[in-house]
């Protein structure tokens, strides 16, 4: 199934699910290796990767919120309302996230006057005009919401785990297979 049930997570929606989470992870790794490495030739060939992927990062949470705008989410499995309004805050925090962090890359580098091109295909249209002290909080931006994205991360699986192992629930497996 495609579209998601009120059992189930479909298809569309893990992948994309996936997809993000996969990326996300080497992007936040590989940001952590910008911060050690020398300036020169493997320096600049992972930020572009970095901006290529950032992009991507932000392309796919768009199609993600019209994908989720269009599809309800299953029903929650837990029995307490009062985590089904955290686990609901935390999933907007995500999305919020996920949206936020490239574009501040993204504009970060455009403010210091470095174009971000998308895997050698296409250059990102300039949002921003050439400024270091905006781009300078563009980077706060960037770095915090980096932060703040990788502890959400940790609670959003942290809480899949415990509704697996302690709760016992279908929650995480219907995000692995679904039915």
């Amino acid at each position: 199934m495609l579209k998601n049930t009120r059992e189930d997570y479909g298809l569309v929606s893990r992948l994309l699910h996936w997809l993000t989470f996969f990326v996300v992870a080497g992007m936040l790794a590989g940001g952590l290796l910008l911060g050690v490495l020398p300036d020169g030739g493997i320096k600049s060939i992972v930020v572009s990767a970095h901006k290529s992927f950032g992009v991507l990062v932000f392309f796919l949470m768009v199609v993600r919120l019209l994908w989720r705008l269009e599809n309800f989410r299953p029903r929650f499995l837990g029995s307490h309302l009062a985590l089904r309004y955290v686990s609901e805050v935390l999933h907007v925090c995500l999305y919020v996230l996920l949206l936020i962090q490239p574009l501040a890359g993204i504009l970060m580098s455009q403010a210091y006057g470095y174009p971000v091109g998308v895997f050698g295909w296409i250059q990102m249209p300039t949002l921003v005009w050439h400024s270091p002290s905006l781009g300078g909080i563009f980077s706060q931006i960037h770095s915090a919401t980096a932060m703040i994205l990788a502890a959400a991360i940790v609670v959003h699986a942290a809480a899949a785990l415990k509704h697996h192992y302690i709760d016992g629930d279908r929650t995480l497996i219907r995000m692995l297979k679904g039915r």
